[in-house]
């Protein structure tokens, strides 16, 4: 059985498709507005079958208006030797952080999953490098004797009479 596009998923796509950021796009889809962050992270990341249309339809768009990678690195060098001629610093440094990005130089964001780290060993080591270093010293003996509660108004805490100056 082939699943479907829900009629909210449809909403979405199209909205995206409009240019609209996912936040706003699962808001005029229908989701409410405290879970529309969400929603749209899981649309655009994990649900396979929106991602797939959003893909398709992008390769509809790619096939109509013939735009393709080739012809962008075209438009960015032709961009960059204008920047050069014009001397032109800023658009010539931004014409080429996008053509690293095209080529995969320079990434927006890198993913790295790391399961479990163990720094028991290293702490341990750590913890005797520092033990070593530290010179020993000699703690001055426990206070011994004895606490006594004094007698005070019920609820409320004694005042020690020594402590005050006052005798009552």
């Amino acid at each position: 059985m082939t699943r479907k596009l829900s009629p909210r998923q449809q909403r979405f796509i199209a909205e995206i498709q409009k240019g609209v950021p996912g936040v706003q796009a699962a808001i005029a889809a229908g989701y409410s507005v405290r879970s529309a962050k969400h929603a749209a992270y899981q649309l655009l990341h994990e649900n396979k079958l929106v991602r797939a249309e959003l893909e398709r339809v992008r390769q509809q768009l790619v096939a109509l208006t013939e735009y393709n990678g080739e012809r962008c690195m075209a438009e960015c060098d032709d961009g960059i030797a204008f920047a050069r001629r014009t001397d032109n610093a800023n658009a010539f440094a931004r014409l080429v952080e996008l053509k690293a990005r095209l080529t995969g130089l320079l990434r927006e964001k890198v993913d790295i999953t790391v399961e479990r780290i163990d720094v028991t060993d290293a702490l341990a080591a750590a913890r005797a490098r520092v033990d070593r270093m530290r010179p020993p010293c000699d703690l001055p003996p426990a206070i011994e004797g004895e606490f006594q509660q004094l007698p005070g108004i019920p609820g409320r805490r004694s005042i020690d009479c020594e402590s005050t100056g006052r005798n009552d």
